[in-house]
């Protein structure tokens, strides 16, 4: 694809990014005294809050992925984004299948495949109409969930899959962007992942089954260091790019989810301003979805009463 196809599409977003809150504004939300002004105060800076503050940070959400997948030249390319969410949904209509629940108003978009035809072939049990991707992890999941019911094993399983398919659309775009973007996802997720397995105490054979190669680190070797201890993991970490955002772990699993989104962010803050590519456009996703990420918990903690100091260290980006 000629990088000047890019052209309108970055045009569009850049005209877009003037929209996204900038910190002052979201200090001020912050700093409202009640929930109900800061409620009013989001409905000023353009918010449709009529419904409630969840669903218009929904409808929000719904408008951002209609604008970047409307205006892309090719849609692939943002594949490794949202696999994800299709094995999200794999994971919950085995679950649904094997308890007898619906999936009624769960299932997860944008999503690479249709999340209807999932859901049907996971359902009738036609493992091979599955995406081929899918297929292995849906075998898996499913022989556990019936076999085991061992639930926390079936995820581990799946999430790792849904990891390597990450990986493996960021190679098949073949553009820098995405294979870093990928890459630190996948790398912050293993770390993410091995740090529970250490506190639940998980053998070392269930950390392999649960994380994913990446080009950080070496699989066998982040596994063997996690299985030694704590200690053992950290020090590991502290010779990775992911030591200082690796410690906020130790403070707590929320700290941790802030710090590697700030992560993220810093990657593409890098290359958000190349003109000609796809860059800006998932850096202008992520920035968005970021926002509304800190609306959620703003409005939460103040529908809460949680103290505002509280409330700014829990919120992403800059000093708020």
């Amino acid at each position: 694809m000629n990088k000047y196809d890019y052209t309108y599409a970055v045009a569009r977003i850049r005209a877009n990014e003037a929209k996204l809150l900038s910190q002052q504004q979201l200090s001020s939300v912050i700093a409202a005294p009640t929930f109900d002004e800061a409620l009013r105060r989001v409905s000023d800076l353009g918010y449709d809050t009529d419904g409630g503050y969840i669903r218009a940070l929904d409808k929000r959400a719904r408008a951002v992925d209609e604008l970047v997948f409307g205006i892309v030249p090719d849609k692939s390319m943002l594949d490794s984004l949202i696999i994800k969410n299709d094995f999200a949904n794999l994971k919950l209509c085995l679950k649904a299948l094997v308890c007898g629940k619906s999936t009624d108003g769960l299932l997860t978009t944008p999503s690479v495949y249709d999340p209807e035809e999932i859901k049907k072939y996971v359902f009738e049990r036609k493992n091979d109409k599955l995406p081929e991707c899918m297929r292995h992890a849906d075998r898996s999941g499913y022989r556990i969930l019936t076999q085991t019911r061992f639930a926390q094993l079936a995820d581990s399983v799946i999430d790792r899959a849904a990891m390597e398919q990450t990986l493996l659309f960021a190679a098949k775009a073949d553009n820098d962007v995405m294979r870093e973007v990928a890459e630190a996802f996948v790398a912050l997720t293993d770390i993410k992942v091995l740090y529970r397995t250490i506190k639940a105490k998980k053998e070392e054979s269930f950390m392999l089954r649960a994380v994913a190669e990446c080009a950080a680190f070496d699989k066998k070797d982040i596994v063997r260091a996690a299985a030694k201890g704590e200690e053992s993991f950290f020090e590991f970490l502290s010779h990775t790019p992911f030591a200082k955002t690796a410690q906020s772990l130790k403070v707590s699993p929320a700290e941790y989810e802030k710090k590697s989104d700030e992560y993220i962010l810093g990657v593409l803050d890098r290359v958000k301003n190349d003109p000609f590519g796809i860059a800006p456009i998932v850096a202008f996703r992520f920035a968005a979805n970021t926002e509304l990420i800190n609306l959620r918990i703003i409005l939460s903690a103040k529908h809460n009463g949680m103290p505002e100091d509280s409330i700014r260290e829990r919120v992403r980006g800059a000093d708020v």
